[in-house]
């Protein structure tokens, strides 16, 4: 339905009843896999798939009453089959400070990861697709990269639906609040990274005594990344020829390399 807002028209939409009920159905599934198997994997999935939701449906313009009926509809579940299990500790971590931070209900946290507040969503105007949107073009990346801008809540959901079991949870929270530190963009291209092809590195590799801190990671688009540990010239040759970095860039590049016991470039 359109209705007049300040001399235009403005549309008033809502999930639909089908969205509804399938995102209740999701979140409810994965409380009950929470219960089955509590881990943070699971926890951070429950995640993954709330934010999930709340990109998806955030066009529409009462979409924050919709999610608030979710709330309520998911509630029962949770505290039935999770109450045990469940505290008001606060882990709030960098990515919940900057994706949630200006909610002000009581978070719930199980296993040490706080679960974003379903109720959470605010919503967007949808933006137009361009057909000179391209992974396979320069000039279809730059639209890529232009429209990502600093808009990080879809590398989180990325991560937190891709959590590697034989990680540290240590390793697996630092990456989340370090993409939410480095608001999705590379640290030696200063572009926006783009969510399959980004790399979590660590500075000084495990290897050589290297840990899971928050100090020593570093999110690199995976030509960067593949350029810090090269060896070969022909393979430096190639990936400085796809880049094509600034003094700045170069300058990223090799303290990086210097810490993982590469050459200068």
């Amino acid at each position: 339905m359109a209705k007049p807002k300040k001399n235009k028209y403005v549309c008033q939409s809502h999930m639909s009843d089908k969205a509804i009920k399938t995102t209740t159905q999701k979140i409810k599934r994965q409380i009950k896999n929470i219960q089955k198997n509590i881990t943070p994997q699971q926890v951070n999935r429950l995640n993954s798939i709330i934010l999930g939701s709340h990109n998806y449906y955030r066009c529409a313009t009462y979409v924050n009453l919709d999610f608030n009926k979710i709330n309520f509809l998911v509630l029962k579940t949770f505290y039935i089959r999770l109450r045990a299990r469940m505290t008001h500790k606060l882990c709030l971590t960098e990515t919940y400070h900057r994706l949630y931070g200006d909610y002000n209900g009581k978070p719930n946290t199980i296993h040490g990861v706080s679960i974003f507040p379903i109720y959470g969503c605010k919503t967007k105007p949808p933006m137009n697709f361009r057909r000179e949107i391209c992974s396979y073009t320069k000039e279809g990346r730059e639209h890529i990269h232009a429209s990502l801008g600093g808009k990080y809540s879809m590398h989180i959901e990325y991560l937190l639906r891709n959590q590697m079991g034989n990680n540290t949870t240590e390793y697996n929270d630092n990456r989340l609040s370090l993409m939410a530190g480095q608001r999705g963009i590379c640290y030696i291209t200063k572009t926006s990274l783009i969510p399959w092809k980004m790399e979590c590195h660590h500075k000084k590799p495990k290897h050589l005594g290297g840990t899971d801190e928050y100090k020593n990671l570093v999110w690199l688009s995976t030509d960067s990344h593949k350029l810090v540990h090269a060896t070969k010239q022909e393979t430096i040759n190639k990936y400085m020829e796809i880049l094509r970095l600034d003094n700045k860039g170069l300058k990223c590049v090799n303290s990086l390399r210097k810490l993982v016991g590469n050459s200068v470039i």
